[in-house]
């Protein structure tokens, strides 16, 4: 394969590490500090609704 196909994917894949490094970044700490989770967004897969929602 060419170098510049392997150097585009690689930076794709590093791109798409770093914006989930980001959007988990409130997980990250807290478990990092031995915090509580946070709750998942209703968008988010993880989402489990409480009895009141």
């Amino acid at each position: 394969m060419d170098r510049s196909f392997l150097s585009f994917i690689g930076g794709i894949c590093t791109g798409v590490f770093l914006i989930m490094l980001y959007l988990h970044r409130g997980v990250i700490k807290a478990a990092i500090t031995g915090q509580e989770l946070p709750k998942a967004p209703k968008s988010c897969p993880a989402f489990i609704p409480d009895d009141g929602e």
